[in-house]
């Protein structure tokens, strides 16, 4: 039995990839740039000279049972690559399983990026022992990842985990989706920003706090972790934001649990530096939109497998998928 895997994290400015085991150890780790301002054809080219560089460490490529690409956007079931990356210009079409397979005799298989960062919190990290498990990762926007039964849930297309489009809001913010009212447009790193400036400019001439201060007088320089510097000191209109923020969330998070009933819905992402108080929060607003019975049943818990959880995912897709 090939006791090895490839897994190939797939950023807008890095390209990562590892060799692991089974057991979720790597033995080699390599990044180099995406290049992506070069077009679809230069990131693959990329991708193949990662796997070369890879293989080379290793030795061989006899004990490596196939490689593992997490992408942004959907990967189709024929490794086609159909949209939803924005950040890879030229990237929607391209074709990964033929070339890898082609160039260094690997089969490839692919998964959107939060779905095989799901995968690795399954294997390896918080949801460790688990049956069904959702992750939601906070970023710039929110990505998805579901695992039923012990495996990876790609849906028709591979386009099935993308859970910050859950709308929260009747006729609320503008999304880049194309709809309004998604869960990104709160609880994302961007959508706390965004929700920060709208409340501070609502009450900046009623309710004069340090807070209140910082974001309208230097409102270039909000980000998510400004917002929770002043929750620590517990600033009543950032924690005002934060309810509000956490409440939309909250509203997801029901929706996922009367939708799925996982044994535990894992939150990463950089939002996540904020830690616990989050948790509280979406915990305790997500009990109001969720089947008190599937409620008690399903933790929250914060990711735990960091920055290598993207090539983690990847290679334990290759030993789900290939044997």
């Amino acid at each position: 039995m090939k006791e090895l895997a490839i897994g190939i994290d797939l950023g807008g400015t890095n390209l990562k990839g590892c060799v692991m085991n089974r057991a979720g150890e790597i033995l080699h780790l390599i990044r180099i740039p995406t290049e992506a301002d070069k077009g679809g054809q230069r990131v693959l080219e990329n991708i193949l000279r990662l796997i070369g560089q890879l293989i080379q460490k290793q030795g061989a490529a006899d004990s490596i049972l196939g490689a593992g690409i997490g992408s942004p956007g959907f990967v189709d079931t024929d490794g086609t690559v159909l949209g939803g990356a924005e950040n890879l210009p030229g990237w929607k079409g391209t074709r990964i399983y033929e070339p890898i397979r082609e160039k260094h005799g690997l089969a490839a298989t692919a998964g959107n990026d939060v779905t095989v960062t799901a995968l690795a919190e399954f294997k390896f990290g918080a949801a460790k022992g688990m049956t069904n498990a959702v992750c939601l990762a906070l970023g710039t926007g929110i990505g998805g990842g579901i695992v039923t039964n012990g495996h990876i849930y790609k849906g028709t297309h591979g386009m099935a985990g993308e859970l910050g489009h859950i709308c929260v809001e009747t006729g609320g913010l503008q999304c880049t989706c194309g709809m309004k009212g998604c869960v990104e447009q709160y609880a994302s790193a961007t959508g706390i920003v965004k929700n920060a400036k709208l409340i501070c400019d609502a009450v900046a001439e009623n309710e004069r706090t340090p807070f209140v201060d910082a974001v309208t007088t230097r409102p270039q320089s909000v980000t998510s972790k400004l917002v929770y510097d002043f929750v620590k000191k517990n600033d009543p209109i950032a924690l005002r934001v934060h309810e509000y923020v956490c409440e939309r969330l909250g509203r997801a998070v029901g929706a996922i649990f009367n939708t799925l009933a996982p044994d535990r819905l894992i939150l990463g992402g950089g939002v996540m530096m904020a830690g616990q108080v989050i948790i509280d929060a979406v915990s305790r607003h997500s009990a109001k939109y969720c089947w008190p019975d599937i409620w008690k049943r399903c933790d929250i818990v914060a990711a735990q497998c960091g920055e290598n959880a993207g090539v983690l995912g990847c290679g334990a897709m290759v030993f789900d998928e290939m044997g």
